[in-house]
């Protein structure tokens, strides 16, 4: 249930910039992110190629434009179903590494806090480890960048430990390594056959 004295500042955040308008239609929407349930609607939601969250009437976000400023804030304050409702609509107009990873990773919150039917648990848990496959898949050489937004560090590895710590197993020629300062790093001898995978990268 939403609790106007612990989740306020993000929710007037939203209903202040749809009342002065706002720089664009990313403020548009002024509804409640953090009382937004997770419903399954399909196997494929959130996972690139598909764009099926369009389609999905229990995401709440289909019609509405996402800035970069806002969809970090939904992740940060929305909780995590708005948070992957929000990602995925993201993903599906701008198929990008990082896209891919952020909505995987509230696939995963989904999953490991139990705000999911029981019987849609384990589908969650699939879906999460597919996201960060195709993170490792299709966009191998996508970064992402410290909070000084100075030091890009490659996408690759984080999916690749979000995979195992799911209890998934890594597709691909991948391996984990360590780098010269001994941390661990994700990468493959030779260039993945994409005519194995059972669906298109680009």
């Amino acid at each position: 249930m939403f609790n106007l004295l612990t989740k306020w500042p993000f929710f007037v955040l939203v209903v202040l910039a749809v009342a002065c308008g706002g720089d664009s239609e990313e403020y548009r929407f002024g509804f409640n992110t953090t009382g937004i349930e997770f419903v399954f609607f399909n196997v494929n939601e959130g996972i690139f190629p598909s764009n099926v969250t369009l389609s999905n009437p229990n995401n709440p976000f289909r019609e509405y434009a996402i800035g970069s400023e806002t969809k970090f804030e939904i992740l940060d304050e929305g909780g995590n179903a708005a948070g992957f409702y929000a990602w995925a609509v993201v993903l599906a107009g701008e198929p990008t590494g990082e896209n891919q990873y952020y909505t995987a990773t509230k696939l995963r919150d989904l999953f490991l806090s139990d705000e999911v039917a029981e019987a849609d648990r384990a589908i969650v848990r699939d879906m999460a480890i597919e996201g960060f496959q195709r993170v490792l898949d299709c966009f191998p050489d996508s970064v992402f960048f410290d909070v000084t937004g100075t030091f890009p560090r490659k996408l690759a590895t984080p999916a690749y430990l979000q995979i195992v710590d799911l209890g998934g197993r890594v597709q691909g020629d991948w391996a984990l390594v360590q780098d010269t300062n001994g941390n661990p790093q994700a990468v493959r001898s030779a260039p993945f056959n994409f005519a194995a995978r059972e669906f298109p990268c680009l």
